[in-house]
């Protein structure tokens, strides 16, 4: 059993406190995880080629950006991130107190994460952690170029906060 209020915190993903309750229930097609976010911290601007995913604000007001810009979600507020480009999201704690998100997506593998802001590209070769023979994080502008007949780079999400 377990509860989102009183998560039984296992670590840390992007420097966020993180309880993977979908691991600790044992799922296997679903990621369920909450987040707390001090003041400052953040999640960085992302989306998933093949998981979709939805954010439920547990606790305090956090800020969300998307392709069309940033807005505060508060408490109950729940956000759908489609797979690919229309799901690009982000968002972080600009209060003065500790926010907490519930996240739920999709575990579908392998796991192509899009990150606009740097250029980069994540691949894992499967969803769960302990099944994951390779992961890592990779610059498109170190890519052969044209190769597949696309050149390497991503739409700009760039906007004033």
């Amino acid at each position: 059993m377990a509860n989102v209020f009183e998560p039984r915190w296992d670590g840390e993903s992007d420097g966020l406190r993180r309880a993977r309750v979908g691991e600790q229930l044992g799922t296997d097609h679903l990621g369920i995880s909450v987040y707390e976010l001090e003041p400052g911290q953040s999640m960085v601007f992302h989306y998933h080629l093949q998981n979709e995913e939805l954010l439920i604000v547990l606790r305090g007001t956090v800020s969300l950006r998307t392709p069309e810009g940033w807005r505060d979600l508060r408490e109950g507020d729940a956000v759908v991130f489609p797979r690919g480009e229309r799901g690009a999201h982000g968002f972080e704690n600009r209060t003065r107190d500790a926010t907490r998100v519930l996240l739920l997506g999709e575990l579908n593998g392998p796991n192509v994460s899009v990150y606009p802001d740097t250029n980069e590209i994540g691949i894992f070769d499967a969803p769960l952690r302990h099944e994951r023979r390779f992961g890592a994080r990779f610059r498109l502008d170190d890519a052969q170029s044209g190769y597949g007949g696309v050149e390497p780079t991503l739409p700009d999400y760039s906007s004033p906060r």
